[in-house]
């Protein structure tokens, strides 16, 4: 399976769905899908951002690996899930969109990548 043949089933199959991308620990954008027009360039280096501050108080408070991460807001719920250590995939989805479905694709796009990208 492809990258985007992956973006592509979690697009498909969580509802509220605006965009899901493929990012480097680097927060530059491997491959995307972005049907809401939400401005995932910007997204993905300031989730890189958090990641990397994540990793150094992980290593503080000793509680392993950033695994998953979720940002709240008024616009849109991001997921932020890691496929493996270096790259991770976010999912945008309207407020309204399924948080389960989300966390469950997430956790299945880590099984269809995580080999390929480690």
């Amino acid at each position: 399976m492809s990258f985007r043949d992956v973006l592509g089933g979690i697009r498909d199959r969580v509802e509220g769905t605006l965009a899901v991308s493929l990012i480097g620990l680097d927060g530059i954008m491997v491959e995307g899908l972005n049907p809401g027009h939400v401005p995932l360039d910007v997204m993905g280096a300031e989730f890189s951002g958090f990641i990397k501050s994540i990793r150094v108080s992980n290593t503080e408070l000793n509680t392993g690996q950033v695994l998953q991460f979720s940002l709240v807001t008024e616009k849109y719920t991001a997921f932020v899930s890691a496929v493996s250590p270096e790259y991770y995939v976010v999912l945008v989805t309207s407020p309204e969109g399924n948080f389960g479905r989300a966390r469950f694709e997430l956790a299945r796009a880590k099984q269809l990548l995580g080999a390929e990208l480690s």
